[in-house]
């Protein structure tokens, strides 16, 4: 059983404007796409607590971050911060989210 009440991890932006945690998400709690399952990436329904890039790991690329820098295991790309996407579409988000760094899932959820 997954604990919804812990600290997220990270927070998905989903379409329907909503901010999920996630222990919602990566469980496979909410998104249809995972039909109740959990994500083959998580770690007990969780994302995987970030690692250190390195560039020597084979699945490393530039796109994800610079060498040193935190990122989820399970990141496909680094997309720079959220305060650079304000505005896009129409969405905005609280000002207190807009230093985070956004990364593109490999699952693309």
């Amino acid at each position: 059983m997954n604990d919804y009440s812990t600290e997220a991890r990270a927070l998905f932006l989903s379409s329907d404007g909503n901010i999920y945690p996630d222990s919602l998400i990566c469980s496979g709690a909410i998104p249809g796409e995972l039909d109740g399952k959990p994500c083959r990436y998580a770690v007990a329904g969780r994302c995987p607590p970030p690692q250190p890039l390195d560039p020597a790991d084979p699945d490393y690329t530039i796109d994800k971050g610079q060498p040193g820098e935190l990122c989820p295991p399970c990141a496909k790309q680094n997309l720079s911060s959220l305060g650079h996407w304000q505005g896009h579409g129409g969405r905005y988000f609280p000002p207190e989210l807009l230093p985070l760094r956004l990364f593109k899932c490999r699952m693309w959820l």
